[in-house]
């Protein structure tokens, strides 16, 4: 999607297994919008404030508050600086690595909503820790564009930096129109630099407010949430199907994962649990000694083993998550 891709390029769905789901749904519901701005507040406290997504909305923040022209080119500089260290970081670290923007979300997410939020229902009881469509890529920008319309025909807005996202959404699609001309597009180019990607969280919660709405439930930035809910049904089959599935790199790392997620942040006494927890992922995904399959391309064929296995007994699925590319 062309928002997301601002911020994250291509990163691996692997290194953030579908089984980081929130533990506890809250009982009433807010926009996602809103609730994502408490999570912001909850979570980018001073000693995360370097992290690259809570410097990222700190930066988005102070272009959305000042007029300035300078300032804002200045604080433009800093947004793109922070996203070629944010791709040098994934490109870094190897195959199955994953964009530190994505990472932070993934964390922050599960610690809020491990503290069962009032009213982030909307945001929290989803089974996919962020969107992330896949389709073809005229259909996923397509749907992408609509959600981004759809939050800029709303007569207002929880977010101050409503007007920057919408001229960015804007400017993008004078962009992509055909009819726009290679001078016009340097123009276009220029103005995009006074407009950087949204805060990652912030372009995350407009999805999924968006995708709450039923008709737009077969969109593709909106099927990905049923296809992940249907992954992790999947995978929980499949690692209680046999102890050879059970003892597979996929199935161990995802057990990991679950009991990671479970830790809550704030509390300091799981500290010591969570850094060997964090000891034994790292491990898992270091290179194969003497050579031979990686260890992301031995989880890519576990998991389209399972799933070919999978969606073999469920001819129910073949339209929807069993149409979708291997791996889920």
């Amino acid at each position: 999607a062309v928002v997301l891709r601002d911020i994250m390029g291509s990163s691996s769905l692997l290194a953030i297994p579908m089984v980081l789901a929130q533990m506890t749904a809250p009982t009433s519901a807010a926009t996602a919008v809103s609730s994502t701005k408490e999570m912001y507040s909850y979570w980018c406290t001073a000693e995360r404030s370097e992290k690259p997504l809570c410097k990222h909305h700190a930066l988005i923040a102070k272009m959305t508050a000042t007029t300035d022209p300078e300032q804002r080119k200045a604080l433009a500089t800093e947004v793109k600086s922070l996203y070629t260290q944010a791709k040098t970081m994934s490109a870094g670290g190897g195959p199955g690595s994953v964009n530190p923007f994505a990472k932070d979300y993934a964390d922050m997410k599960i610690a809020y909503c491990a503290t069962s939020p009032a009213g982030a229902k909307t945001l929290c009881s989803t089974a996919a820790s962020r969107f992330s469509p896949s389709g073809s890529s005229g259909s996923v920008t397509s749907s992408t564009s609509q959600a981004m319309e759809w939050f800029c025909a709303k007569e207002s807005s929880e977010l101050a930096s409503k007007d920057s996202i919408c001229k960015r959404a804007s400017l993008l699609k004078q962009m992509r129109d055909a009819t726009t001309t290679p001078d016009a597009k340097k123009d276009l180019l220029k103005q995009l630099k006074e407009h950087p990607a949204p805060a990652y969280g912030t372009t995350q919660a407009i999805y999924a407010d968006f995708c709450k709405i039923k008709t737009n439930g077969e969109l593709p930035l909106c099927t990905s949430l049923r296809r992940t809910a249907e992954s992790k049904k999947m995978a929980s089959w499949y690692c209680a199907s046999s102890e050879e599935a059970k003892q597979g790199l996929w199935c161990r790392r995802s057990e990991l994962v679950a009991k990671l997620s479970k830790l809550p942040f704030t509390d300091s006494s799981k500290a010591e649990e969570r850094k060997a927890i964090s000891a034994q992922l790292s491990s898992m995904m270091k290179p194969t000694p003497g050579g031979g399959p990686s260890p992301s391309k031995q989880m890519s064929d576990e998991i389209s083993k399972a799933k070919k296995s999978y969606c073999e007994m469920h001819a129910e699925l073949k339209g929807t998550y069993c149409a979708s590319p291997n791996p889920p």
